[in-house]
C-alpha cells in the first residue's frame, strides 16, 4: 500500500521526497521503493527521521 501511495505522489509532484518508514518492508525497497527514495527501519531515532528528510531537501535544493 504504501509503495503505491509513493509512486502516486510522485506523478503528482514529480520531485516530492519521499521517506519510507518499515518494520518489515526495507527487503522490499529496492525494487518496489521509488528513485531517489530512503527506508528507515522501525525502530528508530527520530533523529533519523530528521536527517533523511534534510538530505533529501537538500539533494532536491528544495526551500527548507
Amino acid at each position: 500500500y504504501g509503495w503505491e501511495v509513493a509512486r502516486r505522489a510522485r506523478e503528482a509532484i514529480g520531485r516530492r521526497p519521499v521517506v519510507y518508514v518499515s518494520s518489515d518492508s526495507q527487503h522490499e525497497w529496492t525494487s518496489h521503493g521509488v528513485p531517489g527514495s530512503i527506508m528507515i527501519a522501525k525502530h528508530f531515532a527520530s533523529t533519523e527521521v530528521v536527517v533523511a528528510i534534510s538530505s533529501l531537501i537538500i539533494a532536491l535544493d528544495l526551500p527548507a
